[in-house]
């Protein structure tokens, strides 16, 4: 399937984000006085029917990831077959050359009356000059029949090569049918959860945006506290050091040390300063599956394209580009490095400075900004 072919398929769009946000304004996210257990029920359904979705659209992207990969590899093998059909064409071409010069030294051969090489030396006028022409016939027909062994061989390496390629589009079309029936099926989960959540009454989809909203809170708070975590250690670090430097006590009764405050993330600079705007550029665009712009995008799709953008050409998948750029740690980050996220490497973000990343996170939540820690990350990479 093509990324136009892919564009094209349906969307889903779950209700979930835009009744969430239009109650953020509207819900007191205080808990009740006393428990309702009646509430509670409720509460729990709609929890695991948002858990659902949320786990439905992961299985997607990751999905989605996997067929980008293999679209990658089945282009790779096209232009690996078109290069051998050609190589085989001009194999051939000069297999028929030699094949002719061959047919012209066996009419040589009929012309001599196909005489055995010693009678035709005994019977010759001139000796001297039979026994001469037998050399040369001899030294041809070992040249021809060692040039058609060499041909031979070359041609049966490359009719390998191309049954070889053959049998790799063959697999890779197998691997986007199977891309393409994942997505089906998760399609048709996700319009089930559609409809389970069109079932919700207004109490019940306030329920649900008040957990979308505590876990939204949860999220930031965690990027806060990884973020304070961060700068106690190296805040700790430096003083050990200046400690460590310091060649007599400090008076008892002096006071302690302010530290000094540990400078900002340098801001994004050239490249990765083109990088960053590009990206944010696109907040407010929709998510699509193989999305590359102008106006729809996929995870990966949005760092690549923001990066080419920037003059930079990376790997299109999140995988490749975690496997495929080098590596920073994450408390080197900088702004213009990309995040990747879970054990599988299926999605990635741009880090855009202050603990925040910008990317498309799913169908339904248009492109935005969110705590880096929001999800496991799993490296950081930094691709120029």
């Amino acid at each position: 399937m093509t990324s136009t072919a892919r564009r094209a398929v349906r969307t889903s769009v779950v209700g979930l984000t835009s009744f969430s946000l239009a109650a953020f304004g509207t819900i007191v996210l205080t808990a009740p006085a006393q428990a309702d257990p009646a509430l509670d029920r409720v509460r729990e359904r709609v929890e695991q029917v948002g858990d659902k979705v949320d786990d439905l659209y992961h299985d997607a992207e990751k999905a989605n990831e996997r067929l980008l990969k293999a679209e990658s590899e089945y282009q790779a093998a096209k232009k690996q077959l078109k290069a051998s059909k050609k190589a085989a064409s001009r194999q051939s071409a000069r297999l028929d050359e030699m094949t002719a010069d061959m047919g012209g030294f066996a009419a040589a051969a009929y012309r001599q009356g196909m005489i055995d090489p010693t009678m035709h030396l005994v019977l010759s006028d001139n000796p001297a000059d039979a026994l001469n022409e037998s050399l040369m016939l001899d030294a041809y027909a070992d040249q021809q029949a060692k040039a058609l062994a060499v041909v031979a061989a070359e041609r049966a390496a490359l009719n390998a090569k191309q049954t070889d390629v053959q049998e790799k589009t063959a697999r890779l079309k197998v691997i986007e049918t199977t891309m393409e029936q994942e997505k089906d099926a998760l399609d048709s989960k996700v319009e089930e959860a559609e409809s389970l959540l069109a079932t919700l009454k207004d109490r019940e989809r306030e329920i649900l945006a008040r957990i979308e909203a505590e876990r939204q809170r949860e999220a930031e708070r965690r990027a806060a506290a990884a973020a304070r975590a961060a700068r106690d250690a190296e805040r700790e670090a430096a003083q050990l050091a200046q400690q460590t430097q310091t060649t007599s006590p400090a008076p008892a009764a002096a006071p302690e040390p302010k530290p000094e405050p540990q400078p900002a993330p340098p801001p994004a600079s050239g490249r990765a300063a083109a990088a960053v705007n590009f990206a944010m550029a696109q907040i407010g665009d929709a998510y699509v599956y193989g999305g590359t712009g102008p106006d729809g995008w996929d995870c990966s799709g949005l760092t690549s394209t923001a990066w080419r953008a920037a003059g930079v050409s990376i790997p299109r998948t999140a995988s490749a580009q975690l496997y495929g750029l080098p590596r920073v740690s994450a408390s080197n980050i900088r702004p213009g490095d990309l995040v990747i996220y879970y054990s599988g490497a299926s999605h990635v973000a741009m880090y855009i400075g202050n603990g925040q990343i910008v990317h498309a996170s799913r169908p339904g939540v248009p492109v935005g900004i969110a705590p880096m820690h929001s999800m496991p990350v799993v490296g950081v990479v930094r691709p120029g």
